[in-house]
C-alpha cells in the first residue's frame, strides 16, 4: 500500500501481530519508510517496550505514544506538527528547485516590491543612468541586475565594484584602465572596468564615496560616452550602461560640497527607491524559506518562527535577515526551528537573571507587610501542590533540604 499509495503519517504498531508477543515487525516498516521517503511513521507501543521505541526513534520515527495514552486529543497536536512539517518539505523542495535560476532575483509580493520590479522592468529597456536609493542591506545590486537581465544587452556583462571597497589611489586607474608605464608599478596594462563591461552594465555602487576628482571624470564619460585609460592619449568608446546606488543623501551630500551638482543630475535621470525590509514585512517567510533553501542543512520552520521573524525589527534589511538564517543553520540543530529558538538566537528574550530581576521589582510592590515571607509561603506551597504534597519531592524542586520545608510547615501552622 505505501509503495503505491502517498501517505503523509502513518500509526505504526511495534507489534503488528498482536498474537506473537515476539513480533517486532513494526520496527522493520518504520526503518524501511524512512529509508524509502514512503511518510512519517508514529509508533504505538506499550510501556514494558521501551528498547524497541528507541530502536525505531533512531530509525527515524517522528514520535511514539503509549498504547495506555492513545488518544485523539494526544493524536491530533502531533499530526498536525507533521502536516506543518510537510507543507514546509514542499515548499522548501519548491524553492530549492529554483534557487539555481532565482539566486540574482528579487523576491517577494509585497506592494512595494511589486512597484520596484515594475518600474525596473519598464526602464530595463530605455538605455539611460538609473540611480537606486535604499538603505544598506536593502537589495539594490539585486534591482540592477534585473535591469541588466531584462535590458537590451542581458548576453554582455555585469560589472559591479564598490566605490568605497577600492583604495582612493588606484579607484581611477581601476576604472578607466591604465596603459603599461603610465605610473610606478604599472609593469602591465590594465583594460578596467568601463572596458569590461563592453555593451553591458557597469554597477556602481555605493557612488557617494566617489573622490570627488575623479567625479569630472565619470561626467565626461557619461556625456561623451567615451574615456581615456590613465597614460594613454587615446580615447576610448564606452557602449555600455551605468547603473549607480547609494544609501547616502546625495541632495544633501551636493548641498556639503561632496558631490557634483551636475553629476547626480547626469546620475539621477531615472531613480528606483529599494524599500527598508521593514517597508516589506510581507515578504519576510518568502525570503526566510529562500534563504533556507540554500543552507547546508535541511531547515524548516514553524509558522510561529515565521511570525517571529516578520515581526522582528530589521536595520539591516535583507542582509541582517539572510545572517541570521545562516545563524540558525550552523548554531542550532532544531527541525523545525521554533519561535523559542529564533528568540534566543536573535538576543529577544531576556535573560534567567533579568527575568528575576524583573519578578522581584514587581513582587517588592506587592500590598503585603512582609514580602520575603510571603513569596517563601507561596513558592512553598505551590511545590507542595505540584509534588501532590511529597515534602522530599517539593524540597528537590525548590533546590533546598526536606528540613527546611518541613520547617516553614510547622511554622506556618
Amino acid at each position: 500500500m505505501l509503495l503505491t499509495q502517498a501517505v503523509d503519517a502513518a500509526l505504526i504498531d511495534i507489534r503488528l501481530d498482536a498474537k506473537d508477543a515476539r513480533n517486532r515487525d513494526g520496527l522493520e516498516l518504520v526503518r524501511e519508510m524512512v529509508e524509502q521517503k514512503l511518510g512519517t511513521p508514529i509508533v504505538v507501543s506499550v510501556f514494558g517496550e521501551m528498547a524497541e521505541i528507541r530502536h525505531a526513534m533512531r530509525y527515524g520515527a517522528y514520535d511514539y505514544i503509549l498504547k495506555d495514552d492513545l488518544s485523539a486529543e494526544l493524536i491530533e497536536p502531533i499530526i498536525r506538527q507533521i502536516q506543518e512539517r510537510c507543507q514546509m518539505k514542499a515548499e522548501l523542495s519548491r524553492l530549492k528547485a529554483c534557487t539555481k535560476d532565482s539566486k540574482n532575483e528579487l523576491i517577494g509580493t509585497s506592494p512595494a516590491m511589486q512597484s520596484v520590479k515594475h518600474m525596473a522592468d519598464r526602464l530595463a529597456t530605455i538605455d539611460r543612468p538609473v540611480l537606486i536609493l535604499g538603505p544598506s542591506g536593502s537589495g539594490k545590486e539585486l534591482i540592477a541586475r534585473r535591469i541588466h537581465k531584462h535590458g537590451n544587452h542581458a548576453s554582455e556583462p555585469f560589472v559591479a565594484i564598490n566605490c568605497s571597497a577600492i583604495p582612493e589611489a588606484l579607484i581611477e586607474s581601476e576604472l578607466l584602465g591604465h596603459v603599461r608605464g603610465s605610473f610606478t608599478g604599472a609593469v602591465s596594462g590594465n583594460e578596467g572596468y568601463f572596458a569590461a563591461a563592453r555593451q553591458g552594465t557597469l554597477f556602481l555602487d555605493e557612488i557617494a564615496e566617489l573622490p570627488l576628482q575623479l567625479q569630472p571624470k565619470l561626467l565626461r564619460v557619461l556625456e561623451t560616452r567615451s574615456f581615456c585609460p590613465v597614460g594613454s592619449r587615446k580615447e576610448r568608446p564606452f557602449r555600455g550602461r551605468i547603473i549607480a546606488a547609494t544609501h547616502a543623501n546625495l541632495q544633501q551630500r551636493v548641498d556639503q560640497g561632496l558631490f557634483r551638482e551636475d553629476l547626480y543630475y547626469r546620475l539621477a535621470v531615472l531613480e528606483i527607491h529599494a524599500p527598508s525590509l521593514n517597508e516589506r514585512r510581507e515578504d519576510i517567510p518568502d525570503l526566510v524559506l529562500n534563504f533556507a533553501a540554500t543552507q547546508h542543512r535541511e531547515l524548516l520552520f514553524t509558522q510561529k518562527a515565521l511570525s517571529a521573524l516578520a515581526r522582528a525589527d530589521w536595520p539591516g534589511n535583507v542582509r541582517q535577515l539572510r545572517n541570521t538564517i545562516d545563524r540558525l543553520a550552523i548554531l542550532t540543530d532544531d527541525t523545525p526551528i521554533t519561535d523559542e529558538t529564533v528568540h534566543r538566537i536573535m538576543g529577544l528574550l531576556p535573560s534567567d537573571e533579568d527575568l528575576l530581576k524583573a519578578m522581584a521589582r514587581s513582587l517588592l510592590n506587592l500590598d503585603v507587610t512582609n514580602r520575603l515571607k510571603a513569596v517563601q509561603d507561596a513558592m512553598i506551597t505551590q511545590a507542595l501542590q505540584m509534588r501532590g504534597g511529597n515534602k522530599s519531592a517539593a524540597a528537590k524542586l525548590l533546590g533546598v533540604h526536606r528540613k527546611q520545608v518541613e520547617r516553614r510547615c510547622r511554622y506556618r501552622s
